[in-house]
């Protein structure tokens, strides 16, 4: 025990130094590790010390941080793609509550522009789905110990995907989610039952991304969702405004490209 003597902003740096420690210990990745976790069907129950401390925190400047987590989504992926993590065979229809599409919410995945759609499925299932699961309550439904339902599927398989729409760097669309699901992405649920999510490969935190991909993005809203007003063609940062999303020159910047790309809006 610490004599009572001690400063408390020296008790302070100790206690820092202990979190720091412990962290490092953490970000040791341990392949074994977690795929025996990840075998059972609650995974992200036994998992949950990892996945609170290590992957449900936003970060942007911790490259050991997104190193390690590459590395176990890397892992989610392949795991996935085996079907070896144990998802559940039914589940409640989480789609309900769709609403006509009136809203476009624009994102960036903050990750490699080349990033393959089992990890971008593999994330959406370790940072929207086993979040809500571990809360015990998705749309009102006592979940938490029990496998994982999206009621998404592709190409018939189920997937987890945030968003609708995945934009490569290059102009190449890719829809990852039907229209009449879902996506798990705005951080509110009234605009997310009501919306489209597109989502720009590539990390534009404080870049602006390449004209290819803000055209190929209007070029999508025009010819998909003409329905909606280019005043509802909005960034992630628009509805919860604690994030960055999609990056520093959105809303001064290449916003207003979008919207002038999307004449018959």
């Amino acid at each position: 025990m610490m004599a009572d003597w001690v400063q408390p902003h020296v008790l302070n740096y100790v206690r820092s130094c202990i979190v720091t420690t412990e962290k490092a210990m953490l970000l040791d990745f341990k392949r074994e590790y977690w795929i025996n976790k990840l075998q059972h069907p609650d995974w992200y129950v036994r998992l949950e010390a990892e996945l609170r401390q290590l992957f449900f925190p936003v970060v942007h400047h911790n490259p050991q941080l997104k190193a390690f987590r590459n590395q176990v989504y890397g892992l989610v992926a392949e795991l996935l793609a085996n079907q070896r993590i144990p998802l559940a065979a039914s589940g409640p229809n989480l789609d309900s509550e769709r609403k006509a599409i009136d809203t476009i919410v624009i994102h960036h995945t903050e990750e490699e522009p080349e990033m393959s759609l089992g990890k971008l499925s593999a994330i959406g299932l370790i940072r929207q789905y086993a979040f809500q699961y571990l809360e015990n309550n998705v749309l009102g439904h006592h979940v938490r110990g029990q496998p994982i339902w999206s009621g998404h599927f592709r190409d018939g398989h189920m997937v987890f995907f945030a968003y609708h729409w995945l934009i490569r760097p290059d102009g190449t669309a890719i829809q990852l989610l039907e229209d009449q699901y879902i996506g798990w992405h705005a951080g509110h649920w009234d605009t997310n039952t009501r919306c489209i999510g597109i989502a720009l490969s590539g990390n534009y935190e404080e870049d602006t991304p390449p004209l290819a991909q803000i055209v190929a993005t209007a070029q999508i809203i025009r010819d998909q969702y003409a329905q909606v007003q280019k005043s509802r063609i909005i960034g992630h940062r628009e509805v919860k405004g604690e994030v960055t999303c999609p990056g520093a020159f959105f809303l001064n910047g290449w916003k207003e490209v979008v919207s002038l790309h999307c004449i018959d809006v």
